[in-house]
């Protein structure tokens, strides 16, 4: 099905879990993809390698005909981060909800509710430090 009414800007946000600030100089890449037999748009990249700004945002336009889901992959320093850096999301959701991809803790969620609360439009991952522990001992855990 293609999603001719969903045009408008999505934007993907970073957040740090710990402190709520954005994460700025972060790889973004976002797929996007249309059902078998679907018309794409000419002219449009599908695959597009955005960079977060100073606000943690990266930003794209919906081309005309939507595509039916995003893939995003947030490419942030796994020896640092918790992350669940991969989003599949149904194109309507994101525009008309939003998508929340958090690893933050429940009580980092309980503290800053709205550090996880979707916005229509938007992909936002909510990334979380690795404690000194996690750094010290995830090598040896890879062996």
């Amino acid at each position: 099905m293609v999603w001719t009414c969903l045009a408008g800007e999505v934007t993907i946000r970073i957040v740090n879990a710990g402190d709520g600030r954005a994460l700025q100089n972060q790889p973004v890449s976002v797929s996007l993809l249309y059902e078998k037999g679907e018309a794409t748009p000419t002219k449009y990249e599908t695959n597009l390698a955005l960079q977060t700004d100073a606000s943690g945002e990266a930003r794209f336009v919906l081309p005309q005909p939507s595509p039916a889901h995003l893939a995003v992959r947030v490419g942030i320093d796994s020896g640092q981060w918790h992350c669940g850096c991969n989003v599949l999301a149904v194109t309507q959701d994101v525009m008309q909800m939003g998508i929340v991809n958090s690893a933050a803790s429940a009580n980092e969620s309980k503290r800053s509710p709205d550090l996880v609360k979707a916005v229509p439009g938007e992909i936002r991952f909510v990334v979380r430090p690795l404690s000194f522990f996690e750094r010290l001992l995830g090598p040896l855990l890879k062996q």
